[in-house]
């Protein structure tokens, strides 16, 4: 089944839609290099937010299941390297990314939802990873980041037995940060999307980073904190707060520079 991978550029928002046949979104090889393409687009252009979706039955179903029965070892191997390169390529894009899951999401598609920023979810979508029911497991970074979102006894319970969970369910465990009702997520999406957009995009990237270097763990924490003082003093040097500041003052919308 083909999946097609559209980029729709407006203003500050960028969206990435994958489009599969009968409205079923699968990540065969070639639609994860379409991606991969896109996603190193997205990184150079001058955008502030940017939005994964799917359209029709599913967010994103997973990997191609005739793809992976045709792998041997090695094949297996260069599968999960090649997954996990597009996973931190789309985990380390510099602005604020957004999953907007309006259906039934797993596998692969639960590992590009685990590499987002932020995951919305309408209520009625099921989310999980499913891959030890096939015999294999999450790899293409997905046991990491379950782990260090999630904690590992809720990794273990997630992988182990490739339930697929409900929405208010992956709400509870931090899987996903917001649930909305079917019939208003496009709109409830949208609300959070020009939220975000009021705050200080500089800011915004630099938090990102930091954020990550902390959850990877490992890190003495006053090398943690050193990284973080130095962090907010280079806000400063955008000008950011002089404006966010001002504009609060003056109760009015910040005018960010781009």
């Amino acid at each position: 089944m083909t999946t097609q991978v559209e980029l729709s550029l407006n203003g500050p928002v960028a969206r990435i839609t994958l489009r599969g046949e009968k409205g079923i979104q699968m990540l065969s090889a070639e639609t994860r290099q379409r991606l991969r393409e896109t996603v190193e687009q997205v990184a150079t252009e001058d955008c502030s937010v940017v939005v994964f979706a799917g359209v029709g039955r599913t967010f994103i179903a997973g990997a191609s299941i005739d793809e992976l029965r045709s792998l041997d070892e090695a094949g297996a191997l260069k599968d999960s390297r090649a997954g996990q390169q597009l996973m931190s390529a789309l985990e380390d894009l510099p602005q604020t990314t957004i999953a907007a899951i309006h259906g039934a999401c797993a596998g692969g598609g639960t590992e590009l939802v685990l590499a987002c920023d932020l995951r919305f979810s309408a209520e009625g979508a099921k989310i999980g990873l499913p891959e030890t029911s096939i015999g294999v497991l999450p790899g293409w970074g997905g046991t990491v980041r379950a782990t260090h979102l999630l904690g590992a006894a809720v990794a273990r319970r997630l992988i182990l037995t490739g339930e697929l969970i409900e929405a208010d369910e992956a709400l509870r465990i931090g899987l996903v940060d917001a649930v909305f009702p079917a019939e208003k997520f496009s709109d409830e999406v949208e609300a959070r999307i020009t939220q975000i957009l009021t705050r200080g995009p500089q800011a915004r990237q630099r938090v990102k980073h930091l954020l990550r270097q902390h959850a990877a763990g490992g890190v003495d924490l006053a090398v943690q904190y050193d990284a973080e003082a130095r962090a907010f003093a280079e806000c400063y040097r955008t000008g950011e707060p002089r404006e966010g500041m001002s504009a609060f003052l003056e109760k009015r919308p910040a005018a960010w520079l781009k």
